[in-house]
């Protein structure tokens, strides 16, 4: 069953005739939630603490250095590649 099947994509009036939806980009972000272990946590926040002091900057989020990652990821085709045989060996998994 397609997603139009399902009615996503469609809107019904008062009447109810079926229109299409508009198709309106979407520009609000969408939040993502992620489980690490412990130990990951733990190394990560260090290194923001520890960035943080060398750029004399007060805090260094990790929320931004994982939306940082992303962009990387998607621009660096060399690191796009490790990535995707990383997860092809089954590691990101908990």
């Amino acid at each position: 069953m397609s997603p139009t099947d399902r009615g996503y994509g469609r809107s019904t009036n008062r009447a109810g005739n079926t229109t299409p939806a508009p198709e309106v980009p979407r520009v609000k972000p969408i939040r993502v939630t992620v489980d690490v272990r412990p130990t990951v946590h733990r190394r990560l926040k260090r290194w923001c603490n520890s960035t943080a002091a060398e750029l004399d900057m007060s805090s260094v989020d990790l929320s931004a250095l994982l939306r940082v990652l992303a962009d990387e990821v998607l621009e660096d085709e060399r690191l796009s590649d490790r990535v995707a045989r990383r997860l092809q060996a089954g590691e990101g998994r908990l």
